[in-house]
């Protein structure tokens, strides 16, 4: 259906004129003439009864009309719901970052989106490194950060670098350390998050290189779990340095020590990841950049 020839038929109905209709419409009278046949011939039935002096819609017609002028109402509303959207006067974004920065850095950057975007929804998801890295590849999250993954490493832009420190309770025998051998953790409890996040994999794989076996691993989903844990003096921990700056994951932070490890592990490069040019949003557009800015700004 030709929306050029709805907008021509609700025209002719309103003028009951193909003259005045054509002048109105700037168009010749026999190009919109025989656009209303060809509707005409389209839908299979007569629109206007025509006389010398007089043009009226048949029964058909005024259906026809009153359908027209709710599909070009319908399509008016569409064009403003697509320029509200394009201005971030509307819209969602689903975001799937990692515990430590949804906790350190993301309250700030959603607070100030969300003061200058208010009819943006926001959806912040804490998922595991692979949880967020398939979201954005799917469409699932329309922005992610995190580690990128093969999916996603031509579309990751490095935010900062973290690396992995050992932490432990201040009354435990290795508070005064500065930093921990590899090697002493063979004599330790250690408290992990389970196996899907990444940080987990990469704890296994330092270990497994310095040929390190804890005496005993238990696993959490959450590091405000594994620091609260450790307060309690019976485990030590591996976890990303930045978790040291987040007083709110543990009650009294001031209880926990933490220190270097030897050998030192690699540092990890923090990814902003963004979903495939054909899934970008206005909105994931717009939050990526204050993202950027934040970290410039800050000049991690």
């Amino acid at each position: 259906m030709d929306f050029r020839r709805l907008r021509y038929l609700i025209r002719v109905g309103e003028e009951r004129s193909f003259t005045r209709a054509a002048r109105l419409l700037n168009v010749s009278q026999p190009t919109l003439s025989q656009q209303i046949q060809d509707l005409e011939a389209e839908l299979g039935v007569a629109l206007f009864t025509r006389t010398a002096h007089k043009v009226e819609p048949t029964e058909a017609g005024l259906l026809t009309i009153d359908c027209a002028l709710r599909v070009m109402a319908e399509t008016e509303r569409l064009r403003e719901a697509v320029l509200e959207y394009r201005g971030l006067k509307r819209g969602r974004l689903r975001i799937g970052v990692t515990q430590t920065f949804n906790a350190l850095y993301l309250p700030r950057i959603v607070t100030d989106f969300a003061r200058d975007y208010p009819a943006i929804d926001l959806e912040i998801l804490e998922l595991a490194n692979d949880e967020i890295d398939v979201g954005v590849e799917a469409g699932t999250l329309h922005l992610g950060v995190g580690l990128p993954r093969a999916h996603t490493k031509s579309r990751a832009e490095p935010l900062y670098a973290d690396t992995l420190m050992f932490v432990c309770a201040r009354g435990h025998s290795l508070a005064e350390a500065e930093s921990v051998p590899a090697a002493r953790l063979s004599e330790e409890s250690i408290a992990l998050l389970g196996h899907g996040f990444r940080t987990r994999a990469a704890v296994d794989d330092y270990l497994a290189e310095a040929d390190t076996t804890p005496l005993r691993v238990i696993a959490f989903n959450t590091f405000a779990a594994i620091l609260n844990v450790v307060a309690s003096g019976d485990y030590v921990s591996i976890v990303p340095a930045d978790v040291r700056h987040v007083s709110g994951l543990v009650s009294g932070v001031a209880a926990l020590h933490f220190a270097r490890l030897e050998p030192g592990p690699g540092s990890r490069t923090i990814c902003l990841l963004s979903a495939p040019e054909d899934r970008t949003t206005p909105a994931a557009i717009r939050f990526a950049a204050r993202i950027r800015d934040y970290f410039a700004a800050t000049k991690r």
